[in-house]
C-alpha cells in the first residue's frame, strides 16, 4: 500500500485531538511545507488494526510536522522476514516504489525481525543491504532507521526486540545515520490499557495517535541538520 498523504492545517487540527497529547505535551511547530518524506515499514506505519482512516501514526507526524508524506507499509514484513508482502529489499526493488524525489527516507522496522527470531547479525546485514540500495535509489534524501517496537502493559512480552533494536541502532552508529525507536525512546511507557487493541500487540487509534507525535518529535530536529533540499531549492 502505497498512500500520498497531501494534509492541511485543518485535518492537523483533528488528528491532533485523536492523539488526546495533554497540553503541556503539545506538538511541535510545523518545520517546513516543502519537505517531501517516503515512510517505509511494517504494519506499526501501516496502522494494522486501527479504524476509520489509517495510517494514523504517519498522518499525525506529517501534520504536526507540516511534511508531505507517502507510505509504503504491509504488515508481517521485516528485514529479514516476509508477510502477505516480501521482505524489505524486495518491496523497495519493486516498479513504484521510492519512484519520487524524497527529502527523508524513513525506515522502521525490527518488530517482525525479532518475531522470526533473527540473529543480530542477519538483522544487521540485511539493514546495510537496504540502506545501500535507497542510498542509490535516493542519493539526496537523509536516511532514517527507526527501530522496534513494545507494546504496554497487557502487550505481548518478547525480549528479543530489544536485542534487534540493538542491532539495528549499531548499524546506523556504523553508518552515521539518525535513529530512534519507540523502545529506545520509552514512547509506550506508562500508557494505558486503551492504548492497545485486543491483540495485545497493534496500537488502537489513541495508540498510534501518541505513537504519531512521538515520531514528530523524533524527526523535528531533522531539518536543521540536512543540507537545502532540492524541493526548497529555487
Amino acid at each position: 500500500m502505497r498512500t500520498l498523504l497531501r494534509l492541511t492545517a485543518l485535518l492537523g487540527l483533528l488528528l491532533l485531538g485523536l492523539a488526546g497529547l495533554p497540553a503541556s505535551a503539545g506538538p511541535p511547530a510545523p518545520i517546513s511545507s516543502s519537505v517531501q518524506a517516503y515512510f517505509f515499514g511494517d504494519s506499526l506505519m501501516n496502522g494494522t488494526g486501527s479504524s476509520p482512516t489509517r495510517p494514523v501514526m504517519a498522518r499525525v507526524a506529517a501534520a504536526q510536522l507540516g511534511w508531505e508524506v507517502e507510505v509504503d507499509a504491509w504488515g508481517g514484513t521485516g528485514y529479514t522476514t516476509t508477510g502477505l508482502s516480501p521482505g524489505y529489499l524486495e518491496r523497495l526493488q519493486r516498479p513504484g516504489a521510492l519512484a519520487g524525489d524524497y527529502d527523508v527516507v524513513l525506515l522502521e522496522g525490527g518488530t517482525n525481525d525479532a518475531r522470526v527470531r533473527s540473529t543480530p547479525e542477519q538483522v544487521q546485514a540485511a539493514v546495510r543491504e537496504v540502506v545501500a540500495f535507497v542510498r542509490e535509489r535516493q542519493p539526496r534524501a537523509q536516511v532514517v532507521l527507526m527501530g522496534a517496537y513494545d507494546p504496554p502493559p497487557p502487550g505481548r512480552v518478547d525480549p528479543h526486540r530489544t536485542v534487534v533494536d540493538g542491532a539495528i541502532a549499531d548499524v546506523a552508529a556504523e553508518l552515521g545515520l539518525p535513529f530512534f525507536s519507540p523502545i529506545s525512546g520509552g514512547w509506550t511507557l506508562g500508557q494505558p490499557p486503551s492504548f492497545l487493541r485486543p491483540d495485545r500487540l497493534h496500537p488502537t487509534a489513541y495508540g498510534y495517535g501518541v505513537m504519531g507525535s512521538r515520531l514528530a518529535q523524533a524527526l523535528s530536529g531533522l531539518i536543521s541538520q540536512m543540507p537545502q533540499t532540492a524541493s526548497s531549492a529555487p
